[in-house]
């Protein structure tokens, strides 16, 4: 079994910011992926998920998130290091599964060749 690795977070406003604006933007029906790579050397993949307060109250937005984190906890071992990953749901986000996100989200980033190749086969 393949060890995991752990998640790290993306806290600095600057960086999402930075991914916002100089980010290629990807869109699936759940949410929405901006991916920067990361310029510093031997930089992990970081990942970052905002949640509006349009989509509803404090709870809605934390089970949204959690949603989001599963499912992208699921990819991380088979996502290159060196990017920063911003995650932004959309409304479709709030009434989905965890595998439902999955499938998105393995789509944008098979799209973004983030995936590495040996590792692209589904493990869902």
């Amino acid at each position: 079994m393949q060890e995991s690795k752990k998640i790290i977070s993306l806290k600095q406003n600057h960086l999402f910011g930075l991914a916002y604006t100089k980010g290629k933007c990807f869109s699936c029906r759940t949410a929405a992926v901006y991916i920067l790579k990361n310029r510093r050397a031997s930089a992990k993949t970081m990942l970052g998920i905002t949640v509006s307060k349009k989509r509803g109250k404090a709870v809605e937005r934390n089970r949204a998130k959690r949603i989001i984190r599963e499912a992208f906890r699921r990819l991380y071992p088979q996502v290159k290091d060196g990017y920063i990953i911003v995650v932004v749901a959309r409304q479709s986000c709030m009434d989905s599964t965890s595998a439902v996100v999955y499938s998105q989200l393995k789509e944008i980033l098979v799209g973004a060749s983030l995936l590495c190749e040996d590792t692209v086969t589904d493990n869902a």
